[in-house]
C-alpha cells in the first residue's frame, strides 16, 4: 500500500514562542508536515508562492495586520489552500466573520492538543470545524449539500453557495458582493466548480446542479 504523503501545513504568527511551539507540536504527528513559518504578514505572499501549503494555521493579528484580510487575500491568490485560524480572540463575531469569508475553521489557542489536531485533521478532509465551545450554534450549521453527490465531488461549503447564486442568475460580480469576496475569487471558485463537475458553460452547470439537487 502507498503511503500518503504528509499534509503541508504553514503556520502564520507572530509570537514566536507560541509559532515554535506548534512547529514542535505538529512536526511529531507522521501524517503531519511544517512546511514554513510565517511571523510578519509581508512574508505571506512569498511563503504561499513557495511551500503551496495545503492548511495554514492563521493568527488573527499580525502586528496590528488583520487575520482576516490576510485570510482573504490567501483565499483569492491560494484557493485551494484550507484556512483554519488559531487565536486567543473569543468573540462569537469574529468566528461569524471568519465563516462568512469562506475559512474553514476557527479555533482558540488555550483548546486542549487533541482537539487542536482533530479540528487539523478534519479540515484537511475536507470538513470545515468551528469552535463548539465559543458559540455552538455557528459551529453546527446545517447541511449544505442537500444529498450525497456534493461531497462525492468534494464540493467546498463555498462552491455549493457560489452554485446556488449562480442557478439564482447573479453575475460574478453580484456573487462577490452577496459573499463579500472579491471577484477574481468567484471566478476562481467558479473554475474548479467546472473541473470538479466536468461542465464547460453556465447552462451546463445549472441543469447538473438542478439534476443533482444542489
Amino acid at each position: 500500500m502507498t503511503r500518503l504523503s504528509p499534509k503541508k501545513i504553514l503556520l502564520i504568527d507572530d509570537h514566536r514562542l507560541f509559532n515554535e511551539g506548534l512547529r514542535e507540536l505538529l512536526s511529531a504527528q507522521p501524517d503531519l508536515n511544517v512546511c514554513g513559518q510565517v511571523f510578519e504578514s509581508k512574508d505571506v505572499p512569498f511563503a504561499l508562492q513557495r511551500h503551496d501549503p495545503d492548511l495554514v494555521l492563521l493568527d488573527l493579528n499580525l502586528r496590528g495586520n488583520s487575520g482576516l484580510d490576510i485570510g482573504k487575500q490567501i483565499r483569492a491568490t491560494a484557493p485551494r489552500t484550507k484556512i483554519l485560524i488559531l487565536t486567543m480572540h473569543d468573540q462569537p463575531r469574529l468566528l461569524h466573520e471568519a465563516r462568512r469569508a469562506g475559512f474553514e475553521g476557527y479555533l482558540l489557542k488555550d483548546t486542549i492538543v487533541e482537539d487542536l489536531l482533530a479540528g487539523i485533521r478534519t479540515v484537511l478532509a475536507g470538513r470545515t470545524h468551528f469552535d463548539p465551545n465559543l458559540d455552538p450554534v455557528a459551529a453546527t450549521p446545517p447541511d449544505p449539500f442537500g444529498d450525497d453527490f456534493a461531497r462525492q465531488a468534494n464540493l467546498s461549503f463555498r462552491e455549493v453557495e457560489v452554485i446556488r447564486l449562480v442557478r439564482e442568475g447573479l453575475t460574478n460580480e453580484q456573487i462577490a458582493e452577496r459573499l463579500s469576496l472579491a471577484v477574481l475569487t468567484i471566478k476562481t471558485h467558479r473554475k474548479n466548480i467546472h473541473f470538479k463537475l466536468g461542465v464547460s458553460n453556465v447552462a451546463e452547470l445549472i441543469q447538473f446542479a438542478a439534476k443533482h439537487g444542489i
